[in-house]
């Protein structure tokens, strides 16, 4: 960062700017920044050493700016929206900010890389690094993650994370009760004793996505199958429904070792029963139309905790495998979202558009639309946030 091009902006311009869109209390985070940024171009002869970034670790003392950590997405959006109105905008200190934010919707893994790569710029930006590793450490005591022994030792698998063991019901969870102190939990897909690997539980055309449809939620996708077509398990695990249930028709659910439920409905046959642990791969019945069904298809839900999940956000159907060994899934407030570990987020600013954001990120807008399940002409607002990669 060229703290000369930024230091020696005129203060009053700064101020100006931003007392007419912000806050007053954004005014002494401003000022307190500006002294900062003075402490840190005298001390620049003398950087502080380096080793590897980890959280919690700190260079020198300064950041971004007091209570940057204390903002919400609009204020954010709002304070740079504000800089830009300048005579002349602070290019990079905008774009940090810009990169605070999306860090918010990034797997940490990603975190690490990025403060890794800040490490290799001609001018360490240490305020930056020091703002990602304090957001690091104090979301790191909120993630959860469970590990293999933890479920093993249990009656049935991930019986960690469910209150019962209902063998009736497909989706027996009240998802306003669970969870209520989760905030970001990552679950290993495959690669485990337990799970080792993942199969398409039907590698046929696929017909209908998931999303809204005829007037309501269509909470898994549909593909084509004729009747007595082979259906398998997506993942290992144990069987925990297997009969016949109201428009599912026919319907298995399974429950895996890492917390997720996979369903399988409007089955002709099931050749599986509750309480049997079946292989990802391994058959567990025969394709049909039963229940509430047009014509033979295979309804194929994958959910946890009872929220359904999108099976294309982290599946690639043309290649018929998973995207990334880990899914992260992260609390929101009807249930969960969940999106493959390496996820690439980017906040919308003002003026952009959807080929303009494909452009940067070397991607099309057919990809960005089949991320974010929306259209090419879907209308989209300053701090949204979508998926690019």
């Amino acid at each position: 960062m060229k703290l000369n091009k930024f230091y020696s902006l005129p203060h009053s311009h700064i101020f100006a700017a931003m007392s007419k869109h912000i806050p007053k209390y954004f005014l002494q985070g401003v000022i307190i920044f500006l002294s900062a940024l003075f402490v840190l171009e005298t001390n620049a002869q003398n950087p502080v050493k380096r080793d590897t970034a980890v959280a919690q670790v700190v260079y020198g003392s300064t950041y971004l700016f007091n209570g940057i950590d204390t903002l919400n997405l609009s204020q954010l959006v709002h304070l740079q929206d504000s800089l830009k109105t300048l005579d002349q905008p602070p290019k990079e200190l905008i774009s940090q900010i810009d990169l605070y934010v999306q860090i918010k919707t990034m797997a940490f893994g990603d975190v690490y890389e990025v403060i890794d790569s800040l490490f290799e710029l001609d001018t360490v930006p240490y305020p930056l690094i020091n703002e990602l590793n304090k957001y690091l450490a104090n979301q790191q005591n909120n993630t959860l993650v469970i590990s293999e022994e933890e479920i093993d030792t249990s009656q049935y698998p991930a019986e960690y994370y469910y209150p019962n063991w209902n063998t009736v019901q497909p989706n027996p969870y009240n998802t306003n009760s669970m969870g209520n102190n989760d905030s970001t939990l990552v679950l290993t897909l495959v690669g485990t004793s337990k799970s080792p690997t993942f199969v398409m539980p039907v590698n046929n055309v696929l017909t209908s996505s998931y999303g809204w449809r005829d007037g309501r939620m269509h909470k898994g996708i549909d593909i084509d199958v004729q009747v007595w077509d082979t259906v398998v398990s997506a993942f290992s695990g144990m069987v925990r429904v297997a009969r016949t249930y109201g428009g599912y028709g026919r319907v298995v659910v399974i429950r895996h070792f890492n917390g997720l439920e996979t369903l399988y409905a409007h089955l002709h046959r099931i050749k599986v029963k509750p309480g049997q642990v079946v292989g990802a791969g391994d058959l567990i019945g025969l394709g049909g139309s039963s229940g509430n069904s047009t014509g033979s298809h295979l309804h194929w839900e994958i959910r946890f905790k009872g929220s359904p999940l999108n099976p294309l956000v982290f599946i690639d159907y043309k290649k018929q495998e998973l995207i990334a060994n880990k899914l992260v899934l992260r609390k929101t407030k009807h249930g969960y979202t969940g999106y493959p570990e390496g996820s690439v987020f980017y906040t919308v600013q003002n003026g952009d558009y959807l080929y303009k954001i494909a452009a940067n990120y070397g991607t099309t807008v057919s990809k960005i639309c089949e991320l974010n399940s929306i259209r090419r002409n879907s209308n989209l607002w300053v701090g949204q946030k979508i998926r690019v990669i």
